[in-house]
């Protein structure tokens, strides 16, 4: 079987975008450019809606990724990973990602785990960490971003952003929409996150049902 025209449009567009940044190239070390297709039935969220034009900026690589996924949307398997008890139902309302390459497919490959995300206006992406190295590239919007090592900043179009193993980090919606590439890199990128409630005062051990 072979991927849908829009999703290998959309690994194409991806796999441009990586491979004209050094430091993006540094962090995945190697970045894969061959892959086995897995077919993964798509899913549908709340979020699915709001992956539209309106997110195009004037970075012409950062546009065409983002045309790329608008046109794919009807192919990705959206997830939302946590409860409503976890992060409340606005959140879930307008938040999501999707795996492009990793071990669950559609790309397959297990030395990495990229996705994109989006978060909507004024989300708080509450305090959390996991067991993977992370990279954080905007391709849409600006958000402010915290970790134990960083501490926080403004990051937009075109910045990274690494959190490194197991590090405490957050992001806070405060400039509008944000519309992200994530990268994992580790020795197993299936651990679940680990984030506290909106309150602070709880832990929860994140169990996703990660599709195989």
């Amino acid at each position: 079987m072979k991927a849908s025209k829009n999703l290998s449009l959309l690994l194409d567009s991806l796999l441009n975008f990586l491979n004209s940044r050094k430091d993006i190239k540094e962090f995945c070390d190697p970045l894969p450019n061959k892959f086995e297709f897995k077919s993964v039935k798509p899913k549908s969220k709340p979020v699915k809606k709001l992956i539209n034009k309106n997110l195009l900026q004037s970075n012409a690589l950062s546009n065409q990724l983002i045309k790329a996924v608008i046109n794919a949307n009807d192919d990705l398997c959206w997830n939302t990973t946590y409860t409503k008890e976890q992060v409340g139902a606005d959140f879930l309302m307008r938040y999501g990602w999707f795996d492009i390459i990793s071990a669950n497919g559609p790309f397959v490959t297990d030395n990495l785990r990229i996705m994109l995300g989006y978060w909507g206006d004024g989300l708080d992406y509450q305090l959390h960490w996991h067991l993977a190295e992370e990279a954080y590239i905007p391709i849409s919007g600006s958000a402010l971003f915290w970790s134990e090592s960083m501490g926080q900043n403004i990051y937009s179009v075109g910045d990274i952003v690494i959190n490194k193993s197991n590090e405490k980090h957050w992001t806070k919606m405060t400039n509008g929409p944000l519309l992200a590439i994530a990268i994992w890199k580790g020795s197993d990128l299936r651990v679940n996150p680990v984030i506290t409630s909106r309150d602070g005062k709880k832990i929860h051990n994140v169990k996703e049902n990660i599709r195989q």
